[in-house]
C-alpha cells in the first residue's frame, strides 16, 4: 500500500491491527507505518497515545511466587489445593464464604479479606475462566478445573515472608537488628511491641528506627513500611516519585473506599501527617480525621502503618490481575539489589551489585530497554579478571525513580552517588548504545571518580547516525528521531510487553545478524532478555523514553572529557558503523568484535571482561 492511499496512522490501527496487541503493525505492516509517519507525525502521536489507552496499563506484571498465597475453593469454602502460604494465613476458610459466594455472581473481582490473628490482606477471586491466564500449579489447575463451581483465590501476602523482609533489608544496606526491627514493624501495633520481637529495649529500637529512615529517606514508619514491602515485590515495586493518584484508585478498587477517603488514605499511607494531608487536599484537618477513621474501620487496618502495609499489598495485586499476562517467578541471575539515595536524597538508586567486593568496582551499563541482570558468562569472567561488576538502573528505568530535571546529569550523578554510598574512591566504566551521553557526563562531571573506561557500540549523535536498512534503523528513524513521538511511542510499547510479543520483537530486531540468531535460538537466552525488559521498563516508560528523547533533542558528545585513555569496542556485525572519532577522545583505542552483533553480553563475554583489564 502506497503513502497516497493510506496517510493516517489511527486508520493503520484501527482497519488493520489485531485486537489487544497493535504492536504487530509494526511488525508486519512497517512499510506502510513508515508513510503514515511521514505524511503526518501530529496524527501518528495521537494515535499511538489513543491505541496504548485501550490497552492494560500493565503488560508482563512480574511478580516472586513468594508475595503470594493460592489456593482452589468452592464457594462453601471447601478447599481442594491450597499452597504453604496460604494455609499459613487461613486454617480455617469458613470466614471467606460470603465474598466466594459474591464471586460466583460476579468473579473476578478483588477484595479485602481477614488473615491469621486478624491482619487484613487483598485478594483475587476468579473462576477457571477468569484464571486461564495465570500460570497456576499443574495441581491447582487440575483442582480448579475438577468443577465448573471452583474458584482460585491469589492473595497477596509478600510481608509474611521473613526471607522476602531479608531480602528487603539487605537491598537497603540495614543492619541484622535494624532488618529484624522493620521485619516485626509490619504487624506490631506499636514500636514498643516490635522493640520485644526484635529483642531489643525501647530507647534501642527508637535509635534504630532513626538510622533505618535515615538510609531510606523517610520521614514516618507508614512510608517505611510502604518502601518495605514495595522492595519485598522488588520487581513490581512502584518507584518512590510515583504518581499519588495510582495510589488512589488502587485505594478505591481494591479497598472499597470512597473517592474522598481513597485520596486521605494514599497521602497518610505515603508519611503525611493528618495536617499535611489537610494541606494537600484542601481539607480541615478534622474532616482527614474523620475520612481516616472510617477508612481504618473498613479496612480493618489498626493505624496509617497498617494502612500503607495494606495499601502496598494491595497495589502489587492489582497490578497482576490488571495486567495482560502475569508471570509468576523468582529472581534468575545472582547478584545483590540494593537501593541507594541520590546524593540530593530526594530520589532512589537502584543497582544489583554482582561482587566480589574485594574486586575493582566496574560498572556495567544496561541497553536502552535489556540487560539488568548479567548473563552467568559475562558475570564469572569480570570476576576472574577480579571486577566488582555494579549494573546501575539508569532513571526511569527498573527501580530507579525519574529524574526530575536533565535526564543526562542526573544519570552521572546518580553513578557518583553510587561511588560515594558504597565508599568506593573510584569506578571503571563500560557503558553501551543508548548510555553513552550519561556514560560520558559522568566522565565529564567527575573525572576523579572514574578509572579505566570503554563504549561498547556507542550511540552516535542523530546527526551522524546511519541509515541502515533493517527494522530497528527504520524505527529508529522514523519515530525515536521525532521528540514529540518518544514518549508516545514507548508508552505504546511498554503496554504490550508480553511474553509473546517481546519474542517477536526480539526476533525482528536481534535476528539481522547471524550469531545473535544463534544466541536467540537458546530458550533461556530469550527469557533471560524478556524478564529483563519487562522488569526494566513494563512499569513505567520514562527511562526509554527519556534516553532516546536526548537523542532526539539533538545532544552532542561534551568536550571536556578527561585525557586518559578510552577503549571503543565495535560489533562487527553491526552494519555501517561511524567512525568513533565522533566522541572527540583523545588516545582512543578501537576493538573491532569480531562476529559479534547486538548480544555481545551473551556471546563475547571474555572479550568485553578485557576491554577493561588490558
Amino acid at each position: 500500500m502506497s503513502s497516497k492511499s493510506v496517510v493516517r496512522l489511527s486508520d493503520l490501527l484501527d482497519a488493520r491491527a489485531p485486537t489487544g496487541a497493535p504492536v504487530r503493525l509494526l511488525l508486519d505492516s512497517w512499510a506502510e507505518v513508515e508513510d503514515a509517519v511521514r505524511a503526518d507525525a501530529g496524527d501518528t502521536r495521537e494515535a499511538l497515545n489513543a491505541a496504548a489507552e485501550a490497552l492494560p496499563p500493565v503488560a508482563g506484571a512480574i511478580a516472586d511466587r513468594r508475595t503470594l498465597a493460592t489456593a482452589v475453593l468452592n464457594p462453601r469454602g471447601d478447599v481442594f489445593y491450597a499452597d504453604a502460604a496460604y494455609l499459613a494465613l487461613f486454617p480455617d476458610s469458613a470466614d471467606l464464604r460470603p465474598l466466594l459466594k459474591r464471586a460466583r455472581r460476579e468473579a473476578p473481582l478483588v477484595s479485602l479479606v481477614d488473615g491469621a490473628a486478624g491482619a487484613a490482606f487483598v485478594a483475587w477471586v476468579g473462576d477457571a475462566a477468569a484464571a486461564a491466564r495465570w500460570p497456576l500449579d499443574p495441581e491447582a489447575t487440575a483442582a480448579l478445573r475438577a468443577s465448573p463451581e471452583r474458584l482460585v483465590v491469589v492473595v497477596s501476602a509478600p510481608s509474611r515472608s521473613s526471607e522476602l523482609a531479608r531480602r528487603a533489608a539487605q537491598a537497603l544496606d540495614l543492619t541484622a537488628l535494624e532488618a529484624r526491627l522493620a521485619e516485626a514493624l509490619l504487624f506490631a501495633p506499636n514500636l514498643d511491641v516490635a522493640a520485644a520481637d526484635a529483642g531489643v529495649g525501647r530507647e534501642t529500637a527508637r535509635d534504630a528506627l532513626r538510622r533505618i529512615n535515615a538510609k531510606l529517606g523517610v520521614r514516618r514508619t507508614p512510608e517505611l513500611i510502604s518502601r518495605l514491602v514495595g522492595l519485598m515485590c522488588a520487581a513490581q515495586s512502584q518507584q518512590a516519585g510515583g504518581d499519588p493518584t495510582d495510589d488512589e484508585a488502587v485505594a478505591q478498587h481494591a479497598l472499597n473506599l470512597t473517592p474522598a477517603e481513597a485520596r486521605a488514605a494514599a497521602l497518610v499511607a505515603r508519611g503525611a501527617t493528618a495536617p499535611e494531608a489537610a494541606k494537600a487536599l484542601g481539607l480541615s484537618a478534622e474532616t482527614i480525621k474523620t475520612h481516616m477513621k472510617s477508612v481504618l474501620a473498613k479496612t480493618g487496618a489498626h493505624s496509617a502503618k497498617d494502612l500503607a502495609r495494606l495499601l502496598a499489598e494491595a497495589r502489587e495485586l492489582v497490578a497482576l490481575t490488571s495486567a495482560a499476562e502475569p508471570v509468576f517467578a523468582e529472581e534468575e541471575g545472582g547478584g545483590r539489589l540494593r537501593i541507594l539515595p541520590s546524593l540530593d536524597g530526594d530520589r532512589r538508586i537502584a543497582l544489583i551489585d554482582y561482587g566480589p567486593y574485594d574486586g575493582e568496582p566496574v560498572f556495567v551499563f544496561h541497553g536502552a530497554a535489556a540487560g539488568r541482570r548479567l548473563p552467568e558468562g559475562l558475570r564469572s569472567r569480570l570476576a576472574a579478571a577480579g571486577l566488582r561488576a555494579l549494573v546501575l538502573q539508569r532513571p526511569g528505568f527498573g527501580l530507579t525513580d525519574p529524574a526530575r530535571g536533565d535526564y543526562v546529569e542526573t544519570g552521572a550523578a546518580d553513578m557518583a552517588a553510587a561511588v560515594e554510598r558504597l565508599r568506593l574512591r573510584s569506578a571503571h566504566l563500560l557503558g553501551r548504545d543508548t548510555g553513552t551521553p550519561v556514560a560520558l557526563a559522568f566522565a565529564a562531571a567527575y573525572p576523579e571518580r572514574l578509572g579505566r573506561a570503554a563504549l561498547l557500540n556507542p550511540q552516535p549523535p542523530m546527526r551522524l547516525a546511519p541509515d541502515r536498512d533493517n527494522f530497528t534503523g527504520s524505527v529508529q528513524k522514523h519515530l525515536l528521531r521525532n521528540p514529540d513521538l518518544v514518549a508516545a511511542f514507548a508508552e505504546f510499547l511498554r503496554r504490550q510487553a508480553t511474553t509473546q510479543l517481546l519474542e517477536r520483537i526480539l526476533a525482528r530486531m536481534l535476528g539481522e545478524a547471524a550469531c545473535d540468531a544463534q544466541a536467540l535460538s537458546d530458550p533461556a537466552v530469550r527469557r533471560f532478555l524478556i524478564r529483563d525488559i519487562q522488569a526494566l521498563c513494563a512499569r513505567s516508560a520514562h527511562g526509554f523514553a527519556a534516553e532516546h528523547a536526548v537523542y532526539a533533542n539533538g545532544w552532542e558528545a561534551p568536550r571536556d572529557l578527561p585525557a586518559r585513555g578510552w577503549t571503543v569496542a565495535i560489533s562487527a556485525g553491526f552494519p555501517n558503523q561511524v567512525d568513533p572519532s565522533w566522541l572527540g577522545l583523545r588516545d582512543l583505542k578501537l576493538v573491532e568484535l569480531a562476529g559479534a552483533g547486538m548480544l555481545p553480553q551473551f556471546t563475547h563475554a571474555a572479550e568485553l571482561a578485557a576491554l577493561l583489564t588490558g
